[in-house]
């Protein structure tokens, strides 16, 4: 007889011993509502969607523990009472839930007469219920242990109540979120996907079980985690881009799908090969250990394989994709432009075509008076006032950034700044015409901000933006600080060569000076000397000359000269040097041989670079005995002529080598410095001026020398 009433049980409930695990995963489930729901409720104490939301996700807590109740054999009057809680939660959650999306969109008031009526259908169910006349007894679903029946009739109207009050709460969601921008619209759009996803997992699994129709209760499984990304969308002042989420998500369910196939075509060929290797038990059980493993591969996945979360994105959502590799491409570029106002220039165009922002503002400290002033924009019109685009050290603005060393955003000033702070930004922003403002860090200082205007599709400021903004914002700082520790650098070294051409002036000068002075001392004694007269004419034109010379010399050192940069083939160059000097090679019987090594392309100042050949042959005519020889010859090299490591660059290398003495070691060194000279007649600015030149093209001027078997010069230009 016991066999026969454990067989009619298992025909009963064939799924019985799957109870326990339902009744865990459900109580799971409470627990993650209540937490959920106690979270949002702190987070948005201050609003009305908050302890109306937090309210409404710890009574769906009491529900789904209540709800376990189902998978465990009780007595018929404990399932019973058990049953009715359950069900007057779910009567009570709705209207509470209808309550809490008129306050996400602030239209309680808007909306009173409709939750009002939710509250009375909710009154209305709760005295069916507890009077007797909605439930009729208990029936017996094929995944639980029992279930309530109720009366026909009065399930009609709790059908209505269980759907009619979500659905119209979605589409006032849906309604506003087409109205809303930015911040709002994200967190209305997770919310309503949010809310579906709940009850597609509760509600439309538990109202087609009066109707006979089994489902199992595999929502649960979803629910924790459509709870928890509830409770993020709501505490969160910061949301990551939706489209990242259905990327993310779409990676998941692939990754899940694989997992169920992989595991189904290997229990079904067990089945198929050994009918009886394994039960109906052991099936199950196999199955939910691959969907477990699934779950651990579906969660590990992008952290392990962040390149696939990565290509799922930008296979699904190419487009929005292409600012952010824009950007993460300026990063890199920052390094390669020379000058501040070329690297804040590039990063404002970039930012405002790429992000497709109303504007885009750069404003850096003022070292002097400490405000912050425009540097570079992008998309000011005729109507803005330059000048008025500053923010001042002690503006809100300014101290908000210093002490929270994050971006400001309009749209999160509600969750992150008291009332009368927000005012101030709120003010300060709007004068601005920004919605963000990103600061510049630089060794616990702001250095200054970078500010963004709405985007043009009104979309918010997404987690990946801001992240990747302040990347941009601390390279913008650290570009900025190495331009001015190099124009500061650039600026000593001028300085100091303009103290050794004053002091080479004035050594210069001195001499021809005291002669002069000589002579019109002894301009009155000799007046009528006529010998003296001519030297004194002499001298003093001479030593004139002399003058003029080296102030034309230092003229050309110190003054950037006007270039007209064109392709000129380095063979020409030559010879056309060569031609200029051949008069002063002739008259010391010089041999000149050529070494040419093809006919490269550089793009250059031809009078400059013919100064400059002509000033290297010119020496090396000086350098050679009579009857020395001279060797010209071009080619191209790779090297490292600036001393930043690139070994890569191509240069057309020209060089002018003599047979001479050599240059002494000592003096080496010394070569390129102004008014350095081993000649008696020399100025000593020759070499000065045409290393400038040449640095002036990109290049440089190296020397080699052995004493007592000659010298040579290269010219090194960059080749086309």
């Amino acid at each position: 007889m016991a066999k026969m009433v454990g067989l009619a049980q298992e025909l009963r409930n064939p799924n019985s011993s799957m109870n326990p695990l339902f009744y865990c995963l459900v109580l799971v489930n409470a627990a993650a509502s209540a937490s959920a729901g106690a979270a949002v409720w702190w987070r948005n104490r201050s609003k009305p969607v908050g302890p109306g939301l937090g309210l409404t996700m710890i009574v769906l807590g009491v529900w789904a523990g209540c709800f376990a109740q189902y998978f465990l054999p009780l007595s018929p009057r404990s399932a019973l009472l058990w049953g009715k809680w359950t069900l007057a939660m779910s009567v009570l959650n709705l209207p509470l839930f209808f309550y809490s999306m008129c306050a996400m969109v602030e239209q309680v008031r808007a909306y009173r007469g409709w939750i009002m009526a939710s509250y009375l259908f909710c009154g209305v169910l709760w005295l069916g219920l507890w009077s007797g006349s909605l439930v009729t007894g208990l029936s017996h679903p094929t995944y639980m242990d029992h279930y309530l029946r109720c009366h026909r009739g009065w399930y009609t109207v709790l059908a209505l109540h269980e759907v009619v009050w979500p659905v119209f709460g979605e589409c006032i969601l849906a309604v506003n979120a087409l109205r809303s921008r930015g911040y709002q619209r994200t967190q209305l759009l997770y919310f309503m996907v949010a809310s579906i996803i709940v009850f597609l997992t509760t509600t439309s699994i538990i109202v087609p079980l009066e109707y006979s129709i089994d489902i199992p209760p595999f929502g649960f499984l979803l629910l924790p985690i459509d709870l928890a990304f509830l409770a993020y969308v709501m505490v969160k002042a910061r949301l990551a881009d939706y489209n990242v989420v259905i990327a993310r998500v779409f990676l998941y369910v692939v990754t899940m799908v694989i997992i169920a196939l992989v595991s189904l075509v290997f229990i079904g060929g067990v089945a198929l090969v050994a009918p009886g290797f394994m039960n109906e038990k052991q099936l199950m059980f196999s199955f939910l250990l691959a969907m477990g493993i699934g779950v651990g591969l579906m969660i590990s996945l992008p952290k392990l394989l962040p390149r696939a979360e990565r290509m799922m994105q930008e296979r699904l959502f190419a487009g929005r994709y292409g600012y952010q590799d824009a950007l993460s491409g300026l990063v890199r570029e920052l390094s390669t432009l020379p000058t501040i106002e070329e690297v804040l220039g590039t990063v404002v165009t970039t930012l405002h075509s790429q992000m497709q922002v109303s504007r885009v503002l750069v404003l850096l400290q003022d070292p002097l008076s400490g405000n912050y002033r425009l540097q570079a924009e992008s998309g000011l019109g005729p109507q803005d006032d330059v000048e008025t685009l500053l923010l001042k050290e002690d503006s809100p603005i300014v101290k908000w950034l210093q002490d929270n060393r994050d971006a400001l955003v309009r749209d999160e000033m509600a969750r992150r700044a008291p009332a009368w702070l927000r005012e101030q930004l709120d003010a300060e922003l709007n004068r601005l015409k920004v919605a963000i403002g990103v600061p510049m860090i630089l060794e616990g200082h702001l250095a200054g901000l970078i500010c963004l205007g709405e985007k043009l599709s009104h979309e918010m400021f997404f987690v990946g933006d801001l992240r990747l903004l302040g990347t941009l914002a601390t390279e913008v700082a650290l570009a900025v600080k190495y331009r001015r520790m190099d124009d500061e650098v650039t600026r000593k070294n001028r300085l100091i060569e303009l103290g050794t051409i004053a002091a080479g002036v004035a050594h210069e000068i001195r001499n021809p000076l005291a002669s002069i002075k000589t002579f019109a001392q002894l301009m009155p004694e000799r007046m009528d000397d006529p010998e003296f007269k001519n030297e004194f004419s002499k001298l003093v034109l001479k030593d004139v000359d002399r003058i003029t010379k080296v102030i034309e010399s230092m003229l050309a050192f110190a003054r950037p000269a006007q270039v007209n940069i064109k392709e000129q083939p380095a063979n020409e160059l030559i010879e056309e040097a060569i031609l200029l000097v051949q008069p002063r090679l002739k008259g010391k019987r010089i041999e000149l041989s050529r070494e040419f090594h093809g006919n490269p392309i550089v793009n250059v100042d031809k009078h400059q670079i013919l100064q400059v050949l002509v000033n290297l042959l010119s020496n090396a005519a000086d350098a050679s005995h009579d009857q020395g020889k001279i060797r010209v010859a071009t080619g191209v090299s790779q090297r490292d002529i600036n001393g930043d490591g690139n070994r890569n660059q191509k240069f057309t290398v020209i060089e002018v080598a003599d047979n001479g003495s050599g240059i002494p070691a000592a003096v080496r060194n010394r070569l390129f410095d102004p008014f350095f000279t081993t000649k008696k007649e020399g100025t000593g600015l020759g070499l000065s001026i045409s290393q400038k030149i040449v640095r002036d093209h990109g290049g440089a001027i190296t020397v080699s020398s052995v004493e007592g078997k000659g010298t040579s010069f290269q010219v090194n230009l960059p080749l086309k």
